[in-house]
């Protein structure tokens, strides 16, 4: 006897956590912006809007690898380099502009990138989980 568990779950596929990542970076950029703008004025927005595309450009990359690898087996594996080129392009990122120095950095762009990695790292892990919940269900079914 096979029993279902007919639970609704989240279903959703990469475009659609693409989207959602996408969503979360903009309506965290007006708050990042605002206490920007409040201390160091139009740089600071700007630093924000750097901040963030860098990391939302870092976080779709990272969701991109991760379905490079289709099989529920080599999930690990596809967290472990996305991961890696999340916090590698959001590290280059703030080396280059802390060397480069000028507005940015005075505007404090290295702590905006921290912050934004911070809730990307927070949404994509969400969103990895459920794609891979996805795929074992996936395979599960096939199996039956």
């Amino acid at each position: 006897m096979v029993e279902t568990n007919d639970t609704p779950r989240l279903k959703f596929g990469p475009v659609a956590a693409g989207a959602l990542l996408t969503l979360i970076f903009l309506l965290a950029f007006p708050l990042f912006g605002y206490f920007a703008f409040q201390t160091h004025g139009w740089d600071g927005v700007f630093a924000a809007g750097v901040a963030a595309q860098t990391c939302w450009l870092a976080g779709l990359l990272a969701l991109t690898v991760f379905l490079l690898f289709p099989e529920p087996d080599q999930a690990v594996n596809a967290v472990a380099l996305g991961m890696m080129v999340r916090m590698g392009i959001a590290l280059l990122a703030g080396i280059f502009f802390t060397k480069t120095g000028g507005p940015l950095v005075e505007a404090g762009v290295f702590g905006m990138i921290v912050g934004f990695y911070l809730i990307g790292l927070l949404v994509e892990t969400l969103l990895v989980v459920c794609l891979a919940a996805a795929r074992k269900q996936e395979q599960v079914s096939k199996a039956l």
